[in-house]
């Protein structure tokens, strides 16, 4: 072992030049007794020379690293080491822990044994710092890294970079990836970038490049691309320019293979498109088989009810029964297109002022003579706290509540149909409203009442074949109930009964926000001769609707001019004056649109009312735009005629 011993007056010598040190510089037994201190020990450790000397410098130290100090100092010397070093923690009075790290060296006397250890002392805790800093950097750079490669496989986005100056393209894994070639033996330029694109998408792609060079701006653009084995792949390219010296020096961004995302997209627009389709010839079937089955029938109905004002009573019952058979055959046709509409979200709500109490009444008063035919009682009872003036569509609420009653009758043989009304809540701007339906019937099995509400369910095939109905009232009325917010449900046990019910809400109707009062039609029951006087053009193409609209405005007492098409409607206009143009929409060489467009421009003083087999929403918005607002929907009963030209009538002051 090389020995090192030293005399004290050499010591002393060293001690002088250890003194005037820039770093700290002490002397210490083997024990731990600080034997000399340099002044900078008193900036090291914020301790004075004099309370350090001895043991006192252990004052500051953390406690576990003086036994790490004491256990470091016995492995060295039984190693034999002679020069080592170590760091240990202090308490700095007024900067608080400080890391201090020691080199020192053994000195040995004459004999070869340990007399004492010299050596220097820094402080390296900015050091530390900044040394663990730069390896927290470093290991969140390479945990970014690493995020950022799994981020881009998983997202399969590649960055890439093109040094304008040098003309180097730079391409991250993901991004040779995208293109299909090989990494090792690929090199990318910019013009083999643009060749990877389809003819139309290099082309977009090299003008966008070239205005972001040229005006600084940014660039965002789905293209199209096919790699060498020919896979065709949708991408997104995103490129930001970067400037120096007001200079575009380098573009840098990003691309995106997006060809699943790219594919769905195209899937659903071939899906909307199909579905648009589809709900067009829908529409558009709708609209035939609505025109072409309710212009027969307009005129089976139209003669039945003409035989019903003259007939034989030889006649009365084959006229009843023709008469039943066609309003059955009618309502399956309004009953079909309801569902569609609804279905199709296509039935939107026309609000008006409603009386809820003539409503019901009225309602009420059209059953009274089936439900008198079956000797069965229907009542009513509405709570008077109910407001007045409501705020509803009065025809789709009438609708619930006929469907409803009309059910109740028909599946009721003896005792009673009882509709009731009761107020829920009332706020100063609403009210809530229950209504119940209930029969004394053959009720509804529990295992059914999930069911019920489906089209075309009866409660039983053998019951339906007794009391004939489609099948789809209870469908429409339970979506009309769901169209106004609402929920219908029932109460029954077979053999006892049936009670169906729901809650609305309604707004209160005042003068400032009434949209229009609902008034129930006029309340005539003799509609011969009544309106003498009212001068009337009818145009219609069918003969047969002809010759029965004619007789019964005749019936009215109307003086009516009738015309086949639009031609024969101009020729009458020119020769005669009349209040009321009755027109069909549907009609060769002129149609209806046409035809009350030149009656509404050359004949303003004319009122137009328009009867129609199509009954689809697009008729009336269209009618609308024009400011037609009477319509007649085929087939039309002699009332629903009656009450139409009754109001222009008496609008008009021609009434007798």
């Amino acid at each position: 072992m090389n020995n090192t011993s030293i005399s004290d007056k050499k010591l002393a010598e060293i001690q002088k030049i250890l003194e005037i040190s820039p770093m700290g510089a002490f002397q210490a037994d083997t024990v731990g007794n600080c034997l000399f201190l340099n002044r900078q020990w008193e900036n090291i450790s914020g301790l004075s020379v004099e309370e350090s000397l001895g043991k006192g410098w252990m004052s500051i130290v953390y406690e576990d690293d003086i036994v790490l100090i004491n256990n470091l100092l016995k492995d060295v010397m039984a190693e034999g080491k002679e020069i080592f070093d170590f760091v240990y923690r202090i308490h700095h009075p007024s900067e608080g822990l400080r890391q201090l790290k020691v080199n020192a060296k053994f000195i040995f006397d004459d004999y070869g044994v340990i007399s004492y250890y010299i050596g220097f002392l820094e402080d390296i805790t900015d050091r530390t710092q900044s040394e663990l800093a730069f390896q927290e950097i470093k290991q969140n750079l390479e945990r970014s890294n690493l995020i950022l490669d799994v981020s881009q496989e998983l997202s399969t986005t590649g960055g890439w970079e093109f040094n304008l100056l040098t003309g180097e393209v730079f391409w991250t894994k993901q991004v040779y990836e995208i293109n299909g070639v090989d990494e090792q033996t690929f090199v990318p330029t910019f013009e083999g970038v643009l060749s990877r694109y389809e003819e139309g998408y290099a082309q977009i792609m090299e003008q966008q490049v070239k205005e972001a060079i040229e005006k600084q701006i940014p660039y965002d653009l789905e293209l199209r691309l096919c790699t060498p084995a020919g896979v065709r792949k949708w991408v997104r390219a995103v490129g930001t320019p970067i400037v120096a010296d007001n200079k575009v020096v380098v573009l840098r961004g990003a691309i995106t293979d997006i060809t699943q995302k790219k594919e769905i997209e195209l899937e659903l627009l071939r899906a909307k498109d199909i579905a648009e389709h589809s709900a067009k010839a829908k529409t558009d079937f709708l609209s035939v088989m609505s025109h072409e089955i309710r212009t027969p029938l307009n005129g089976i109905i139209g003669i039945a009810n003409l035989l019903k004002l003259k007939h034989t009573m030889d006649q009365e019952e084959y006229v009843r029964s023709l008469i039943f058979s066609a309003d059955h055959l009618l309502q399956l046709i309004n009953d079909i297109l309801d569902l569609t509409k609804i279905e199709s979200d296509k039935l939107e709500l026309v609000l008006a002022e409603v009386n809820i109490f003539e409503l019901v009444r009225n309602i009420k008063n059209q059953f009274k003579s089936l439900a008198e035919a079956k000797g069965i009682v229907v009542k009513s009872f509405i709570d008077d706290d109910i407001p007045q003036r409501l705020i509803a569509d009065p025809v789709r609420l009438g609708q619930i509540l006929n469907n409803l009653i009309s059910n109740a009758i028909k599946f009721t043989e003896s005792g009673a149909v009882t509709i009731t009304l009761s107020l829920v809540a009332l706020t100063a701007n609403k009210a809530n409203v229950h209504f119940s339906v209930k029969d004394t019937g053959m009720g509804i099995p529990e295992e059914l009442h999930e069911t019920i509400f489906e089209s075309f369910k009866q409660v039983q095939q053998d019951v339906h074949r007794k009391h004939t109905g489609t099948g789809l009232g209870l469908a429409i009325t339970q979506k009309l109930v769901e169209l106004h917010d609402g929920r219908i449900l029932l109460k029954s046990t077979a053999g006892q009964g049936t009670e169906f019910y729901f809650e609305l809400n309604f707004d209160l109707a005042t003068d400032e926000n009434s949209p229009g009062t609902f008034r129930p039609g006029p309340e005539i029951t003799v509609y011969e001769g009544r309106l003498k006087g009212l001068r009337i053009l009818f145009v219609e193409d069918n003969p047969i609707n002809v010759m029965v609209a004619k007789n019964q405005l005749e019936y009215f007492g109307s003086v009516p001019d009738c015309a086949y098409n639009g031609k024969e409607a101009l020729a009458l206009l020119n020769d005669n004056q009349y209040d009321v143009a009755l027109l069909d929409l549907h009609m060769p060489e002129i149609d209806g649109y046409a035809l009350a467009d030149l009656i509404q421009q050359q004949y303003p003083g004319i009122h137009i009312v328009i009867f129609t087999a199509d009954i689809m929403t697009e008729v009336k918005l269209k009618l609308a735009k024009m400011h037609i607002f009477d319509i007649l929907n085929k087939p039309f009963s002699p009332e629903r005629m009656f009450e139409v030209l009754y109001n222009v009538a008496k609008n008009r002051g021609v009434l007798i």
